[in-house]
């Protein structure tokens, strides 16, 4: 399976990124490039405790198998709720331009790369690398879908 701990995998994907620009038009949503990138990054924050965690939802989402469904096999639907920690329109963050946005969002990869664990996930709970490194991608690959590419 695709995961963002896989280095071939990670190259493909962070390939897609580079003919994103300020310009590219989203498919479904609401959100710009750069929010979208912003958005990204604030995943790996939560994850990495940059930014404090406020939502915990006790869900069936949290449930191994369910989790496990919505990781590797489900695809996920357009314009889902997300943790109000990663809500780009309700935070009004300084979003910069789409240039900053992915050298930030890439330095934040590369710290959850080398990070040992991470936090547990707002609906998923707490989850091991493995798990982090599916979400990662398949959060990734949703959005650069969103932007059609």
């Amino acid at each position: 399976m695709t995961t963002i701990l896989n280095a071939t995998d990670r190259e493909a994907t962070l390939k897609r990124f580079e003919t994103l620009q300020s310009s590219t038009q989203r498919l479904w949503g609401t959100m710009s490039a750069e929010e979208m990138l912003w958005h990204l990054r604030s995943q790996l924050e939560l994850a990495l405790g940059i930014t404090r965690q406020t939502t915990f939802v006790k869900s069936t989402l949290a449930f191994p198998p369910v989790r496990w469904l919505l990781l590797y096999i489900i695809p996920w639907p357009k314009g889902s709720r997300t943790a109000p920690e990663m809500n780009v329109k309700k935070l009004h963050p300084g979003v910069k331009d789409v240039l900053t946005e992915k050298q930030l969002l890439f330095a934040r990869l590369n710290e959850t790369l080398a990070a040992n664990e991470l936090n547990a996930h707002p609906l998923f709970g707490k989850m091991n690398m493995t798990l982090w490194g599916r979400l990662i991608w398949k959060h990734f690959d949703h959005h650069l879908r969103q932007f059609g590419l």
